[in-house]
């Protein structure tokens, strides 16, 4: 219907204007929301609304939002589940953008993730980032309400990879996320912005390590190296420096997993310093309130033992029990001159002999090998001096008697 009445002029926000280039192609109750302004400059078309700032944009919906409003969404983490915080498309050149989020919920201050894909001429590769705890984590510094996961799986290879970013979500209520930071360059390779909803299931991929406040544990990545500067020995901070918890224990772990902080596994080994003061080295998964597995030194540094066995502890009267075998030279300096001034070997508990034993086997205790020389106290108490078994036969080698007033050479009395 076209009404030639020229009183039937378009309406502008309800109100009679010339505003448009149609005379009269509606009903005269008809509303144009004004949504566009003209300055006189070409370049400075505004979308707003009447009243509206400049700094606004007019949403579809008839709402406004402010232009350096940051992108944003909030999830029902009530029963916990993964999300999507963004895809990361197929590339075949060089160029690495990078994103941000900030993780809020009702019991976290804030979790930050920093994303950066690697892009070559071969395709994405690989995905890196920093995956920053909150500030309250359990006791035992595992995230008990909250992200406590952060990882990239990917579809495809080389030119046609495409890879996603996820976060876990445990039980923590509603969780916001937001779009903190984002590189102005290479935006098409970061796609598919916090779009997907929170589902129950993805595919496995690869972790990126939790970095906790440090002020409270976390994990550093690489190497950690301490230069001292202006400090000394004596005042005892010139290097690492780690504190007892409750007066207790304190340790050193070796061969730990690489993302998280409470655990043991297969091979990895401590040193700790334990709650009666002494120090011990030993795997994480043999530890023995007793020191009974390892190596231990106790308080005060005067015994040394391994596996529960004390070793040698020089200046200072001992008895070792077992075989020891000493490579190179051992020496005896006397120090004093009442049948004590060298070396003393009682006899045997089970033969009654004692001796020394010249030429023998290097890898056994026990036993003897061709050309082996034998000094004995037979039980008897003849001393006899034999080489290989002579000091078995009676009439063999040398031998003095018990009382030692007869000298015996191969059976004849000398």
């Amino acid at each position: 219907n076209v009404d030639p009445n020229a009183a039937n002029v378009p309406l502008v926000n309800a109100t009679a204007a010339a505003v448009g280039t149609s005379d009269f192609y509606s009903r005269n109750d008809h509303v144009h929301p004004q949504q566009l302004t003209y300055d006189g400059n070409i370049t400075a078309t505004k979308f707003i609304k009447t009243g509206g700032l400049a700094t606004e944009i007019l949403c579809a919906n008839g709402d406004t939002t402010t232009i350096d409003s940051k992108l944003s969404r909030t999830y029902n983490g009530s029963a916990g589940g993964w999300i999507r915080l963004c895809n990361f498309p197929a590339g075949a050149s060089v160029g690495n953008p990078f994103i941000e989020f900030k993780i809020y919920s009702q019991y976290n201050a804030v979790q930050t993730i920093k994303l950066v894909p690697y892009y070559s001429v071969n395709g994405i590769t690989n995905v890196y980032g920093i995956f920053t705890a909150p500030v309250r984590i359990s006791t035992n510094y595992v995230i008990d309400s909250g992200v406590n996961q952060l990882f990239h799986n990917h579809s495809g290879s080389g030119t046609s990879a495409i890879y996603s970013a996820y976060i876990r979500l445990e039980s923590s209520g509603g969780v916001t996320i937001v779009v903190s930071d984002q590189s102005t360059y290479y935006t098409n390779r970061i796609t598919e912005i916090l779009t997907q909803d929170v589902v129950q299931g993805v595919s496995n991929g690869t972790q990126i390590p939790i970095t906790y406040d440090l002020a409270n544990g976390g994990i550093i990545n690489n190497m950690l190296q301490v230069n001292p500067t202006g400090r000394t020995y004596g005042t005892y901070n010139n290097g690492i420096r780690i504190g007892n918890y409750n007066s207790d224990y304190s340790s050193l772990y070796l061969g730990c997993s690489v993302s998280a902080i409470n655990t043991t596994q297969t091979g990895q080994w401590e040193i700790s310093k334990t709650n009666d003061n002494a120090l011990t080295i030993n795997p994480s998964s043999l530890r023995q309130a007793d020191h009974s597995v390892g190596l231990s030194i106790n308080s005060d540094s005067s015994i040394i033992k391994f596996n529960g066995n004390e070793l040698v502890n020089v200046g200072t009267d001992q008895t070792i029990t077992g075989k020891k075998t000493f490579a190179c030279v051992a020496q005896i300096n006397p120090n004093d001159h009442d049948y004590n001034e060298g070396l003393r070997i009682s006899r045997s508990t089970v033969g009654n002999y004692s001796g020394i034993f010249l030429g023998c086997n290097s890898n056994s205790t026990t036993g003897t090998v061709p050309y082996q020389w034998c000094i004995v106290n037979t039980p008897t108490g003849e001393l006899r001096i034999g080489v290989d078994d002579q000091i078995l036969q009676s009439n063999q080698g040398l031998m003095i008697s018990a009382d030692g007033q007869t000298l015996t050479f191969n059976g004849r009395v000398l």
